[in-house]
């Protein structure tokens, strides 16, 4: 893709900038938000300030365009969501990239450094979607020591240009190199927890080399301006008064530097079964409590176009739900069921009408159906966190259609959309045949996000698109789920530190989960963009495990191979 940078001359944009062109992407043009005056620190909740105005001897360094707008609006909408809103910094950056269309039509993607802040990412992601333009955010919830590591590895050569941390001296430290300052994070991680990368704004950066630039800055006069003499976490800036460009030679073409992102096991065949036809199911609903369940969702008339067919089944949960007091809004999960995978565009035309924002999570799969599209829908009135990142990145695919990668409820159950074998940071299928591992690799990522994991999953649903071969996908993903049982993730070891006494119950219950957790595999005729397999799980949370009595749970070890529900 052709893509514009979002870049403030720190660490995090300049390397994701990287990022895109080890994979491909071309770089048309660099586009900086600046405050009115240089050297000038606005107090913003989006973007760095502090040696912006650098940002156009970068573009110089890298022999490519640069584009600048003032940045005049505040953080008025400080919601973690984001909607558009007059005299919002976010519309500063709408104009910004309207700018850049005008000048470079054919920009269709936008690279920023986003790591861990959502407020951030969902607020470019937003832009992206009213401009049309794919978020590219390589370095989405990379982990921060091994991002850290991997920066001064590839020649990232960044100073810092504001401290705001305790353990961090404007006087001591402003200035020094990422490489200098690598162990002084390390030990105030381990002191005070102390976000490595600067997430939490500890500091920022300002680069003056990458193997991006063809030539490298030199600073020629800078000065400490201290903004907050505070006695624990002092507050300051680096000036750049005055900088010059000087030649550098043997500059080429970053190396691709992504990591291994999970150790599973290989991939593996799947069930015996063949798919058969049959009519599709009558609606029914059943309610537990706050939660409603709504099957067989169908078109009531075969006259319509597909597309209004399609619509008419939402027109119908939507009056399933009205019948208990519910609306779209509750709506957590989704399964889509379609006669022909070509019904998939109209599936997420719909999806995208009627979920404008908090979408469910959604598995899509083509069965053998009497109709052109049948939905059973998941919808709770719980309290409901969800995940729903836009943009490409090295965490986990980007969602292929209008829905969530997962929803969490009353901050215990995590419930995880269909994952195919995508390998994240390109989209494209994975090319080991029938690769049921980056499937769970990709459920994994997901889990992370709401500190959980492989081990507190509860059920799992296996998609087969070829024919099956016994007992392999179960044994696969068995192995998966008990995979590094006795390893504590480090929100796990954070939220037990206190409570060891019962840690050997907790080990009992992920035991138990991991070796009796329903496993359903299921033989389709074929899913999206033509994968050979998608995996959906529901899986519990860290904090909820905690409640979770394993004597209570139904000690059956068998697997279940299970024909469409359709």
């Amino acid at each position: 893709m052709k893509v514009v940078a979002l870049v403030s001359g720190g660490k995090d944009s300049i390397y994701s900038m990287m990022k895109c062109v080890s994979y491909g992407h071309e770089i048309v043009c660099l586009a900086t938000l600046q405050p009115p005056h240089a050297n000038e620190e606005v107090d913003s909740f989006m973007f760095q300030s502090i040696g912006t105005h650098i940002v156009e001897h970068i573009a110089t360094c890298m022999d490519v365009p640069w584009v600048s707008h003032t940045l005049e609006g505040k953080s008025v909408s400080t919601e973690m969501g984001y909607d558009t809103t007059e005299g919002d910094e976010v519309e500063d950056l709408l104009l910004l990239l309207q700018q850049v269309q005008q000048k470079f039509p054919d920009v269709d993607a936008v690279s920023s450094g986003a790591i861990f802040s959502n407020y951030q990412r969902t607020r470019v992601e937003h832009v992206c979607a009213r401009l049309n333009l794919t978020s590219l955010a390589y370095l989405w919830r990379r982990d921060q020591a091994d991002l850290m590591h991997e920066m001064i590895e590839h020649d990232v050569h960044s100073i810092l240009v504001k401290v705001a941390s305790m353990g961090l001296s404007p006087k001591k430290h402003l200035g020094k190199s990422l490489a200098d300052m690598h162990s002084t994070f390390l030990d105030l991680h381990d002191k005070y927890q102390f976000h490595i990368c600067g997430e939490g704004g500890e500091y920022e950066t300002l680069t003056l080399d990458c193997p991006l630039y063809k030539k490298r800055l030199v600073i020629d006069q800078a000065h400490i301006h201290v903004h907050s003499d505070d006695m624990f976490a002092p507050v300051g800036l680096y000036c750049i008064d005055a900088v010059h460009l000087e030649d550098k030679h043997g500059v080429g073409r970053p190396a691709d530097t992504g990591v291994a992102r999970s150790s599973l096991p290989p991939a593996f065949l799947a069930s015996t079964h063949p798919p058969r036809s049959t009519p599709c199911p009558t609606i029914k609903s059943h309610r537990f409590r706050d939660q409603v369940v709504v099957s067989g969702l169908a078109s009531s008339t075969s006259a319509l176009s597909l597309s209004d067919k399609v619509l008419d089944v939402f027109r119908q949960l939507e009056h399933a739900l009205a019948l208990h007091a519910m609306h779209l809004k509750d709506v957590v999960f989704v399964h889509a069921y379609v006669k022909d995978m070509a019904t998939f565009r109209d599936v997420n035309a719909a999806f995208a009408a009627n979920f404008p924002t908090m979408p469910p999570s959604r598995s899509c799969v083509q069965v053998h159906l009497a109709d052109d599209v049948v939905l059973d829908c998941w919808a709770s009135r719980a309290k409901r966190e969800l995940l729903h990142v836009r943009s490409i990145s090295e965490w986990a695919p980007t969602c292929i259609g209008p829905y969530s990668q997962a929803n969490q409820l009353h901050s215990s159950l995590i419930v995880v959309a269909g994952q195919i074998p995508l390998v994240p940071a390109t989209m494209a299928l994975s090319a080991v045949p029938n690769d049921l591992s980056l499937c769970v690799a990709n459920v994994l990522a997901v889990l992370e996000a709401f500190e959980s994991n492989l081990r507190h999953i509860v059920i799992t649903l296996v998609y087969k698109a070829t024919e099956p071969s016994g007992h392999a996908e179960y044994d696969a993903v068995r192995s998966m789920l008990a995979g590094n049982l006795h390893r504590r993730d480090e929100f796990e070891a954070e939220g037990d530190s206190d409570e060891s006494d019962d840690e050997v119950d907790k080990v009992d219950a992920k035991l138990t989960l991991s070796r009796v957790s329903p496993i359903c595999v299921v033989t389709v005729p074929a899913l999206p963009k033509g994968a050979p397999v998608e995996v959906e799980a529901v899986a519990m949370a860290h904090k909820a495990l905690r409640l979770f009595d394993p004597k209570g749970y139904h000690q059956r070890q068998e697997m279940l191979l299970l024909r469409p529900r359709c």
